[in-house]
């Protein structure tokens, strides 16, 4: 282990120490100058002083040690990136262009999760956490102002954790994971949009390419009850620059990410900016 990494992955205790070694110098230093130089720390010096230190100090242990930590990483090679499920029935498809077949007869959509992880190394846990993405720049091919096909993503739009609750606790020296893309992996890699004005009715859809994936939005899409009918805003193949943040009741972290969408699964990435 580096010695960053070793000072990434312990500073919650390493606030703990320095913050106790202030109290403690402050401490020795008060009973050292009452002792040797009576004449200046008196009585009411030295009282005032230690009066100061226990008001202070849990004033500052409370709003810098007693904390959580965040750190959003991109999870490391040996960890699964990019896990794969087995989704049933398909999602890729909208309620109207379900198969009318029974539930048995329809076929299963594999589908890929691009995720990211959040790290608490604080010695506080961190409490009713949301994990939110946008969009800062689109890629380079599509023009300006052409998002794919609208620009909801231009605010913050929460995201999924991994188990898909709302919310989540992030206890000290834990790592929860957070879905980012989604992207359909079977040969029909249709995702559940809107999308005629896109293709049809405008040259967003011909110089940005088709609509492959999209953000992990609750409301969008979960694999337990498939997909919802709305408009939705999707990802074009090229290389996105987006903003990620998780927000908690008691801590925020944000981080600048670029997001490389292609068909090619192995291609789709995520990686620090």
């Amino acid at each position: 282990m580096r010695i960053a990494d070793w000072f990434i992955n312990n500073a919650g205790w390493i606030r703990f120490t320095i913050w106790l070694a202030f109290v403690l110098i402050v401490i020795w230093l008060d009973i050292y100058l009452y002792i040797h130089y009576p004449k200046i720390v008196g009585p009411e010096v030295f009282t005032g002083v230690l009066i100061a230190v226990v008001t202070i100090a849990p004033f500052l242990y409370r709003r810098i040690v007693d904390v959580p930590i965040l750190r959003i990483e991109v999870p490391e090679e040996n960890v699964v990136r990019k896990p794969e499920f087995i989704t049933y029935p398909p999602p890729c498809l909208c309620p109207a262009q379900q198969p009318q077949q029974t539930q048995q007869q329809v076929p299963a959509q594999l589908i890929g999760y691009l995720r990211l992880r959040v790290r608490n190394t604080g010695l506080a846990a961190a409490e009713k956490c949301v994990f939110q993405v946008r969009i800062a720049r689109w890629p380079s091919n599509c023009p300006i102002n052409c998002h794919a096909p609208s620009d909801e993503y231009v605010d913050w739009q929460d995201v999924t954790w991994a188990g898909w609750e709302p919310r989540i606790l992030i206890r000290p020296n834990d790592v929860r994971y957070a879905n980012i893309a989604i992207m359909p992996l079977n040969v029909n890699k249709q995702a559940c949009f809107h999308i005629t004005q896109w293709n049809l009715e405008n040259q967003c859809g011909s110089q940005c390419g088709p609509i492959i994936a999209w953000v992990a939005k609750r409301d969008v899409f979960d694999p337990r009850s498939g997909c919802t009918a709305r408009l939705q805003d999707g990802l074009v193949p090229g290389e996105y620059r987006i903003d990620a943040q998780v927000t908690c009741r008691n801590g925020q972290r944000r981080e600048g990410m670029r997001l490389r969408v292609y068909q090619d699964w192995n291609v789709t990435d995520i990686t620090t900016a």
